[in-house]
Order: structure tokens, then C-alpha cells, then sequence
């Protein structure tokens, strides 16, 4: 699904910051029992209260609580309602020995040196970081129905209309421009061999790369979708990439629609979370503009002002020098990419 991107001025507001943020804002649902619940609590002696205490290590007590943090992190797949599940033994001992270690690393006042101290604080304000985001995020109401809809409506060529082209590439390292007397004859290699042949005999020791390929609709940029919808099966298709000679040739083509009943809740997900971002982003450029934020020395450059026009200025001088304009383009693995034209 392609939602649509930020302008490139938003990426200095944090955006490194809100990627991170939005895939370690998970909802941490207990895996362990709750404190109502005596089965699923340690082991208890006759006579004894239930207890939320998992574990001691010398005078420290493990909780369930940080058990089930950990349970989350290393092992989210855990049986809750299980107590002889061995993915949380090995858990709880792993919590033992990490308590282990850091309880003799307190105690030979590895906590007081620099390098340490650096690392617990940037883990400290990740944290908070993290905790102020989810907050910002919970305050989002999520995407009205009929916006959902819409979206689904917009997009035929990810959903209702969907397909999927099953292709053959070769790509070479050679520039297109070099290549350029046996592309003229593009239209006569029925397959990527017979071109890569004639690449290699006009320019001796020049190799070829040729692997198969499958791209969806909404993978493609409007141009190579309008391209490819027309090619007949087994023609050859010139691809714009900078860093070399592309060609595509079609197999098939295949229709795969994504009914709405199917694409909605993926949908729904995708949607609140642009909008989380959207609304972190805003938080960001809030705090920004309240706080004073002094970038000192050679490292004045990054000033969002200045990294915007440094940005700017590279982007007008590689226009300026290829002559045309970016595109998107699917990469090997079927994610999309950006590349100059």
C-alpha cells in the first residue's frame, strides 16, 4: 500500500525518531497471570498469599510485571494460560542471570564510568521518549469509516484492480547510453540471454545479471504501470535506473484484486498510523518552536533551515546535470524504491 509520503521539510522534524517510536509502541498485554490469578502466579506454599513475585536474586525481587515485559520482548509467542511453557522458564532464568550480571556490574562501580553512564542515559531518554509518543499516539481517534472507504475507492490499483506482472530482468552496470546501438534492437531479444549475448560482444567483459521478477500494480509509478499494462507478453521493457542498463520482459500478467472485506482492516492500520505519525510530527515542530535549539560550530549546517537548503541545493545541481526527474521504482525484493531518471 503506498500512503503518501511526508514533505521532504518534515524529515528533519524527528522523522528517524517517529519511525522508531511507532514499531516499539505495541500494546504490552500481560502474558503472565494478573494479581486475581492465583493459577497463573509462581508457585504458591500452603498457608502463603498469592504473590506477584516471580523470582528472588539474592535480596532483589523479580516481579511478574518485569517477567512479563521480558516474555514480551523475548518471547511474545508464549502460552499465557501455560505455567510449564518452556519459552517462559528460559525467560525467567534469562531475567535471573541479566539481574545477575548487573547487580556485580553495580557492584564494581561499572555504573560510574563515562562510557556507561552515556549509555544509560541515551536508554533513559529513549524511554521517556517512547512513553510521551505512545501517549501522543492513544490520543489519536482512528480513521473514520468512510475515510477508509475512500481510500480503498482511490486506490483500484492496489485493490479492486490489482495485479500482479511476473517478469525477467537483466540488469548490467553498463550506462543506458552505452548501450544504446543494441537497444535499438531491443524489440528482437524474445528473452534477457540473447541481449546480455550482444551486450557482452559489443563491449567485451561486460556481464549481465538476469534473475526473476515479480512486481504488483501499486509497486509500480503510474508510468511503468501504463507501460506495462500495454506490453504484449515476452516483449522487452527499457527501465529508467541510474545506476545502470534495466530491462524487464513480461511473462504474465495476472489479476489478484484485494476485495475491501479483506483490505480493510490493513487499511484501518495503515491510515492510524500515518496519523500518529502526523501527529507526533506536530508535536515535534511544537516543542521546536518553544524550545531554543542552537546547533553550534561546523554542526550549524544541520539546522533544519540549513539542511533544507543544502538539500535543496543538491537536488537543483543533479537536476541540473541529468535533466529529469525522480521516479519510484520496485526494487528486487518487491518494496519500492526512489531513483534518479
Amino acid at each position: 500500500m503506498r500512503l503518501i509520503p511526508y514533505p521532504r521539510s518534515f524529515r528533519w522534524t524527528g522523522l528517524v525518531l517517529v519511525a522508531t517510536i511507532l514499531h516499539g509502541c505495541s500494546d504490552s498485554a500481560s502474558v503472565v497471570g494478573s494479581s486475581d490469578s492465583a493459577a497463573a502466579s509462581p508457585s504458591v506454599q500452603a498457608g502463603e498469599k498469592p504473590t506477584q513475585v516471580a523470582a528472588r536474586v539474592n535480596a532483589e525481587e523479580l516481579t511478574v510485571h518485569q517477567l512479563n515485559d521480558r516474555l514480551a520482548v523475548w518471547s511474545p509467542g508464549v502460552d499465557r494460560s501455560r505455567m510449564d511453557d518452556p519459552a517462559l522458564g528460559r525467560t525467567l532464568n534469562g531475567l535471573v542471570e541479566l539481574t545477575l550480571l548487573r547487580q556485580e556490574a553495580e557492584a564494581q562501580g561499572l555504573a560510574q564510568k563515562p562510557e556507561v553512564l552515556r549509555q544509560l542515559q541515551a536508554a533513559r531518554a529513549e524511554v521517556l521518549a517512547r512513553a510521551l509518543a505512545q501517549q501522543i499516539g492513544d490520543e489519536e481517534p482512528p480513521p473514520a469509516p468512510h475515510v477508509v472507504r475512500r481510500y480503498y475507492d482511490e486506490h483500484p490499483q492496489a485493490y479492486a484492480k490489482r495485479r500482479v506482472f511476473h517478469l525477467q530482468e537483466l540488469r548490467s552496470t553498463l550506462p543506458t547510453k552505452d548501450g544504446a546501438k543494441v537497444l535499438q534492437r531491443l524489440g528482437e531479444f524474445r528473452q534477457p540471454q540473447g541481449l546480455a549475448r550482444a551486450l557482452e560482444l559489443e563491449h567485451s567483459g561486460q556481464r549481465s545479471a538476469i534473475s526473476a521478477l515479480q512486481v504488483t500494480s501499486e509497486q509500480l509509478s503510474d508510468a511503468q504501470l501504463q507501460r506495462l499494462q500495454k506490453l504484449p507478453q515476452g516483449q522487452a521493457l527499457l527501465v529508467d535506473n541510474s545506476q545502470g542498463l534495466r530491462v524487464w520482459w513480461l511473462q504474465a500478467a495476472v489479476d489478484q484484486p484485494i476485495e475491501w472485506a479483506q483490505a480493510q482492516p490493513a487499511i484501518e492500520r495503515a491510515l492510524a498510523g500515518q496519523a500518529r505519525a502526523e501527529r507526533l510530527r506536530r508535536e515535534l515542530e511544537r516543542l521546536r518552536s518553544q524550545s531554543k535549539v542552537e546547533f553550534v560550530g561546523d554542526f550549524a549546517r544541520w539546522a533544519p533551515a540549513a539542511a533544507a537548503s543544502v538539500g535543496s541545493s543538491e537536488a537543483s545541481t543533479a537536476a541540473g546535470s541529468t535533466g529529469s526527474a525522480g521516479s519510484t521504482e520496485p526494487a528486487q525484493d518487491g518494496s519500492t524504491k526512489s531513483a534518479a531518471r
